[in-house]
């Protein structure tokens, strides 16, 4: 019985050796075939790769994308935008610059990596009306603008030392190194200089008196549709501060809007704070028409700001200095 056992035991440990190297066997031979397989697909992807033709990469600068994908096209290559780029040489959505270079060899199929521009890069000219030049210059140049040149002229409205106007006028875009002039005030002008005053929110009577007192021709004109009160005055020609020739004209837009019964008028007070710097301030009213610009201007620190602004049914009123909201007053 005992010899059974060994021998039923010796056939159980040969079986199982079999087996083993029966999948020992299998593994080496799934080995060489996946090995084989991997060899072969690289020699194939290979082949092709290297049975397409060399061809030399165009010049795609300068030129607009789509008329790039053409000529790439025609070359059996592809085009990848890789990123965009401020360029003034460049017009806006052409190439400024690729990868391969022109010229290069490459394989059919290539990807070209191309740099798009977006032409001249545009800013926002400051606002540099009644601040010093030195203040002034410093604001041009931080918005990488140049100060071009520096005149002087005598102001009504600016004391010595502060600048007058500016071109191009404040918040225009311009293009990025584009010049500024500005114009420094002198101050008050001689007796044998006129000067225009603003009269823009005054009352008709003030210009009137004026021109009548310094010889000048007014001429007066009407705008129905205006937001300011009737007999004020929403524009005039030439501005504040232009120098005006005896027996000149004064060009004055009064409004006479349409009054209807229900029409109300809030009286706007504002004083500028204190400081170093004037603020341009903006004074809105909105209303069921939309938002309307009342006054956009320069104002010097201390000054006063006292307008009727005519409005029906419900409206907000809003004062903005230097773009920072700093009053809102909702009337009804």
């Amino acid at each position: 019985m005992a010899d059974n056992n060994q021998n039923f035991e010796d056939f159980l440990n040969k079986t199982q050796k079999s087996s083993r190297a029966k999948w020992v066997a299998a593994g080496v031979v799934a080995a060489f075939f996946i090995a084989l397989i991997a060899v072969s697909a690289d020699w194939v992807i290979g082949a092709l790769v290297h049975t397409r033709k060399e061809v030399t990469v165009p010049d795609l600068t300068k030129k607009p994308v789509t008329q790039a994908l053409d000529i790439l096209a025609a070359s059996n290559l592809a085009l990848k935008q890789a990123g965009v780029e401020f360029a003034q040489s460049v017009p806006p959505g052409s190439v400024l610059r690729q990868i391969p270079s022109a010229g290069s060899t490459v394989r059919e199929g290539r990807v070209i990596r191309v740099w798009i521009s977006q032409g001249d890069e545009m800013v926002f000219v400051p606002n540099t009306v009644g601040t010093d030049l030195r203040a002034a210059q410093l604001a041009v140049r931080q918005a990488g603008l140049v100060v071009d040149k520096v005149d002087n002229a005598y102001s009504v409205t600016y004391e010595k030392g502060l600048i007058v106007s500016q071109s191009p006028k404040a918040d225009s875009m311009v293009q990025k190194g584009e010049k500024v002039s500005l114009v420094l005030s002198n101050g008050a002008p001689p007796s044998s200089v006129i000067l225009v005053p603003n009269f823009k929110s005054k009352k008709l009577a003030e210009a009137t008196l004026w021109a009548s007192a310094q010889n000048i021709n007014l001429i007066i004109k009407e705008d129905k549709n205006s937001v300011f009160p009737n007999g004020s005055i929403a524009s005039q020609r030439p501005d504040a501060d232009s120098q005006i020739a005896p027996d000149g004209s004064l060009e004055v837009v009064v409004s006479r809007r349409a009054v209807n019964d229900e029409e109300k008028s809030y009286h706007l007070h504002y004083e500028m704070p204190q400081g170093k710097k004037s603020s341009r301030v903006r004074v809105t009213l909105e209303d069921a028409t939309g938002e309307n610009e009342i006054l956009n201007e320069t104002k010097q620190p201390g000054s006063k700001i006292d307008l009727e602004i005519p409005y029906s049914g419900r409206a907000t009123v809003r004062v903005f200095a230097d773009g920072i909201l700093v009053r809102e007053r909702e009337v009804e």
